[in-house]
């Protein structure tokens, strides 16, 4: 799970690129249709959730120093296939 720091007065947008994934399920033409994200524990704004072709971003605000979230990216496809992928994120002043 990739890692990533995070300061307490940032707003930053993190981003998951489904496209690897999509040409290995070996079905030409599904596409990302829902994105899904979530954040634990609970605390920090996600805001301004969009999927661009491929592309799922979220915007993530209000993490707390010394705290340490997993945020999670959960698609559904076209054709019904259901995938995540998370991040650890770790709040600190930078």
């Amino acid at each position: 799970m990739p890692y990533r720091l995070t300061d307490p007065d940032e707003t930053l947008d993190y981003a998951c690129d489904w496209a690897t994934f999509l040409a290995d399920a070996g079905s030409p033409g599904d596409s990302v249709q829902t994105s899904i994200w979530s954040i634990t524990p609970a605390g920090p704004t996600l805001a301004n959730a969009a999927t661009a072709g491929t592309v799922a971003t979220v915007f993530v605000s209000g993490a707390q120093i010394g705290q340490v979230y997993r945020l999670t990216n959960q698609v559904t496809t076209a054709l019904g296939r259901v995938a995540e992928r998370s991040w650890t994120l770790r709040c600190e002043n930078r």
